[in-house]
């Protein structure tokens, strides 16, 4: 069975999609019992990331246009062409989109809802081109994939076309550089609180560094807020007011290595995202018996279930609540993180590849 794979919309700095597919990938190379012919589509940046899968004969890639506009057009234009060319029996869009006009049984990955629930936290050309894409790749699409139950739900909502053809493939926690397994009590933990993630409007960094300044000075005594995440849009002001505020560190992207480093070390994740369709730093922590605080909303709220502290991220003041009894209730940390580590075994990345290569089976059979 030959199965192409859409790589095109990754690049740049590591995200949770690119997460995603890695670990997908890395898992199918290591099964020697996997015989089918795998095709990736991919620019430059894209197929240096999927090489960190250790990938094998079995996989091989065909170069797409590195600009991004550019790439727009191919995968609609020539991605169809080279499946046909190439004889690929079953394609997967691995982020939102498919090449609509190819007539490969096909699957797509849906990862949030955001550009049709929050079209302001995305650039302009995204938020007319993704809602409609997304709408004709579902529709065209033999079977679908979900990230979360919480992005099943909302799929369902606003693109009917899903129904009845969506299967949840849940993310799971990555293995970091060298990650220590000793319980927390056992580490040299530094003084510090830990945000994860881009630095974009939907990540909702704003309230959270409105929250960290109205904690008064014996409540957050030495603790420092250490913020790690590439650099998005819109963030100018953002980043002007991190350069100000002297119990703040902001130490940009960082390696794997260097994260797992970081979140060892912390006292707690923090995660007010307005919005997740998964949020992979949430089950990361929780792996590691790192006690979290994230939103109420999204899928933070179900993958964290019940091992977090939950705050409303439009509300700035149940923020600062959230991050208050991360500094001042020690029993609490110990409870959350004992909570997180039992939590994280119900995710796992050798499962969703196996769900994941079922189900495109199943559309060469079907």
């Amino acid at each position: 069975m030959r199965i192409s794979i859409d790589a095109t919309g990754l690049g740049g700095p590591k995200t949770g999609t690119s997460v995603y597919l890695i670990e997908i990938l890395s898992r199918w190379s290591r099964n020697r019992s996997i015989n089918h012919e795998f095709t990736i589509f991919a620019s430059e940046k894209a197929v240096s990331l999927c090489s960190e899968a250790g990938l094998d004969h079995r996989f091989r890639f065909v170069r797409a246009p590195n600009n991004r506009h550019i790439r727009v057009i191919w995968q609609q234009l020539m991605m169809p062409w080279h499946m046909r060319r190439l004889g690929i029996d079953v394609h997967w869009g691995t982020a939102f989109v498919l090449p609509v006009a190819s007539q490969r049984p096909m699957a797509v990955t849906i990862h949030d809802l955001t550009f049709q629930l929050f079209p302001e936290v995305h650039e302009r050309l995204k938020r007319f081109y993704f809602p409609a894409i997304m709408q004709r790749s579902v529709a065209k699409a033999q079977a679908v994939f979900a990230v979360s139950r919480t992005t099943e739900t909302d799929l369902k909502r606003i693109i009917p076309e899903s129904r009845g053809k969506t299967t949840v493939t849940l993310l799971a926690a990555r293995k970091l550089g060298s990650d220590s397994q000793a319980p927390r009590d056992q580490r040299n933990s530094s003084d510090y609180l830990l945000f994860v993630g881009t630095l974009e409007p939907r990540k909702n960094l704003p309230r959270l560094l409105a929250a960290w300044q109205m904690l008064d000075d014996a409540t957050r005594g030495n603790t420092r807020l250490v913020i790690v995440g590439a650099t998005g849009w819109m963030v100018s002001d953002l980043l002007q007011s991190l350069k100000t505020n002297d119990t703040i560190d902001f130490l940009g992207h960082v390696s794997d290595s260097s994260l797992a480093e970081l979140l060892q070390g912390a006292r707690a994740l923090l995660y007010p995202s307005l919005y997740e369709g998964f949020g992979l730093p949430v089950v990361e922590a929780m792996a590691r018996g790192i006690p979290l605080l994230t939103s109420n909303t999204g899928a933070t709220a179900e993958i964290a279930e019940g091992a977090a502290i939950l705050v409303d991220p439009t509300n700035v003041d149940d923020i600062r609540g959230g991050l208050a009894r991360l500094l001042t209730e020690p029993e609490l940390l110990g409870a959350l993180s004992a909570q997180g580590r039992e939590r994280a075994k119900s995710f796992s990345w050798e499962r969703t590849a196996q769900l994941t290569l079922e189900t495109l089976e199943g559309l060469k059979r079907a």
